[in-house]
């Protein structure tokens, strides 16, 4: 990671010395009010924006934001021309001056390729600046690898990162098996399974040493497959000791059955709008009456839709790579990596997901039920920062008045975070400020259109920020991390360390020989030391048992962990990613699965189908043998 500094300019803000008799509609009184003297605002080393559209979170008008420091000064409503007697002044004649805006549902760690797309390389940083380049200036991580976005978190907030603010809720709860650690995959650090309110107590013991900002539970019955769902007892649970904790609850929910059950057990927030069926009005009116927040995330299905349609038109503008990584771009163009999204069933599905979901926005709007801007980023074609602008113009699409959605992705979505100094401009808020070409309240895709973006009153060179000039964000680089310790960089490593596959550092190595006993060397040509000695969480290949049907595999030097597992067992294909069920391994020169066996107890439990077991203990560094 390169440890160039921004360019970034302090941006001076203004206040004007009124006198006391005048009427300032902002001020605590009526807009419209005017006075000769209105005209003259500025002060020395502040910043005025003046001459266009203000958007202030509740209303819009022709006015001016004066800012100073990290805090909104004043805001001005005149349709008269307002002279600015001192201080920097930014005429935005044209433009649209609103709150920085707030995504309520991000996955920082996710790319937007499409699923099944795998890419190494870490994009935290790329798609920061993604969210900084387009006017998100806060955001709620909603599932990410609980280690590493608390890590982000813990330096954004000590000043180590230029970032939009980041709360986090970490690992999500759900049943084993559920979405979206599916049956046979391990669930690291990405997943805590609540299968009865007995599981709760350690789910909390476990969270809130990191200090979660949410608590996100997942209702999620399935798609295409039949998946286990958290009991009402559960989620009140859940729900009851968040309240003791004073930690928010936010609900993952595919079905309008998902939020009835949702409200029996106490839960009012929600990270989805069904897709799957139609919200009732009685539903929605029930949602509005309880006091309901609902995220929509309608760019998900609409992202989905569009790839499968081919009409992402986004990878047509030749300026997208200044915001997606040129890997996932590639991707999302290449048919053959698209899988099932580019299938006509797929298509059709994702097509009424959504309708459904638009109409049941409008359902709801209508019923008068809060709704507040989330896109998802990180699910296919759904881009960090710029799927922002899209969530709010598909509320639009779905019944919204424009001023009411661009109140989604502002005030709206602060107050679900509980931070009144967010999402407005008023006197005293913090000056996360955006300014674009045109009048988002005419044109809500004027809201793309950004031409200025201030981050607690710092201008940000939003071309310094673009991904091809490899502009770092570190302000305060970090070395010298530790073994074991999460790293966010090669670079961050104390010498004799590499910044491993799972974000932590650990030896350097060429070679598993170079590794301590139950740690193999897993290589990796982009790192400059060649590759990390990967420590195993000691499961047994032969016994298995990995939690929630994972396989126990062995990697080299009495290495084993829970990983993967795939469906097929002896003698069947390994799936496409190389994987077999558990107690199977798969035979990369045959691509067949070939079971796993005892080399000391051959002759009792002998392999199927009259093979031998050959012993593979001398790799694996202890007694396991392959079925051949």
């Amino acid at each position: 990671m390169r440890r160039t500094s921004l360019d970034l300019a302090t941006g001076c803000l203004a206040y004007c010395a009124l006198a006391a008799s005048i009427s300032l509609a902002g001020c605590g009184v009526e807009e419209g009010s005017s006075t000769v003297d209105l005209a003259k605002v500025g002060c020395a080393g502040c910043t005025v924006l003046k001459g266009g559209t203000v958007f202030d979170g509740t209303r819009a008008g022709r006015g001016a934001v004066v800012i100073e420091g990290d805090r909104v000064r004043q805001v001005l409503f005149d349709e008269r021309e307002i002279e600015a007697a001192d201080g920097e002044v930014v005429d935005v004649t044209g433009k649209t001056v609103l709150p920085g805006l707030i995504d309520l549902h991000v996955h920082s760690l996710s790319v937007a390729g499409p699923y099944g797309y795998f890419d190494v390389e870490l994009h935290l940083e790329d798609h920061t600046k993604a969210m900084l380049r387009a006017g998100v200036t806060s955001y709620l991580d909603l599932g990410s690898s609980q280690h590493v976005i608390f890590e982000q978190r813990a330096r954004i907030d000590a000043g180590e990162i230029l970032a939009p603010e980041l709360f986090a809720a970490g690992p999500l709860l759900t049943p084993t098996g559920g979405h979206p650690c599916y049956h046979g995959s391990p669930p690291g650090d990405f997943c805590i399974f609540i299968d009865s309110p007995a599981d709760v107590g350690g789910a909390f013991e476990e969270l809130l040493p990191r200090a979660p900002d949410f608590i996100k539970i997942v209702l999620e019955s399935g798609r295409s497959r039949s998946l286990p769902h958290l009991t009402t007892a559960s989620m009140a649970a859940v729900e009851a000791a968040a309240e003791a904790a004073g930690v928010r609850v936010i609900a993952h929910a595919a079905e309008s059955a998902d939020i009835e059950a949702a409200l029996g057990a106490g839960v009012t927030r929600f990270a989805h709008i069904p897709d799957q069926d139609r919200i009732s009005p009685e539903l929605a009116r029930r949602m509005a009456a309880e006091g309901v927040v609902v995220v929509p995330t309608l760019a998900v299905t609409d992202g989905l839709y569009r790839t499968a349609s081919g009409a992402l038109s986004e990878l047509d503008d030749p300026r997208i790579g200044d915001d997606v990584p040129a890997g996932v771009i590639a991707a999302l163009r290449d048919p053959a990596q698209l899988g099932d999204i580019a299938t006509e069933p797929f298509r059709e599905r994702i097509r009424q997901s959504r309708e459904n979901a638009l109409a049941n926005v409008l359902t709801c709007y209508q019923a008068g039920v809060t709704v507040a801007a989330g896109s998802d980023a990180g699910n296919p074609g759904v881009f960090h920062g710029l799927a922002l602008h899209r969530e709010v113009a598909l509320l639009v699409e779905a019944g919204m008045p424009p001023l009411d959605a661009l109140v989604a992705g502002t005030r709206a979505a602060a107050d679900v975070l509980g931070r009144p100094d967010l999402g407005r401009l008023e006197e005293g808020a913090r000056s996360d400020v955006v300014v674009v070409d045109g009048d988002a309240l005419a044109d809500i895709g004027a809201l793309a259109r950004v031409s200025r973006v201030y981050r607690a009153g710092v201008l940000l060179d939003r071309d310094a920020l673009a991904l091809p000039r490899k502009t770092s964000l570190a302000r305060k680089p970090t070395t010298g991390a530790g073994r074991g310790e999460t790293c966010l960089a090669a670079s961050e490593c104390a010498p004799g360390l590499a910044c491993g596959p799972d974000q932590t550092c650990a030896a350097a190595c060429s070679a598993s020989a170079g590794c301590a006993p139950g740690s193999a060397c897993l290589l990796d040509d982009r790192s400059p030391t060649g590759g990390t000695c990967v420590e195993g969480d000691g499961c047994d290949p032969l016994q298995q048992g990995c939690e929630n049907g994972a396989a126990c595999m062995f990697w080299g030097n009495g290495s084993t962990s829970c990983w993967y597992a795939g469906a097929g067992s002896d003698g069947e294909p390994c799936d496409a990613a190389g994987l077999c069920a558990a107690g199977s391994v798969c035979d990369g020169s045959s691509n067949t699965c070939r079971a796993l066996c005892d080399p000391r107890e051959a002759g009792r439990a002998p392999c199927p189908g009259g093979k031998k077991c050959v012993d593979y203990s001398g790799f694996a560094g202890l007694p396991v043998g392959v079925c051949e």
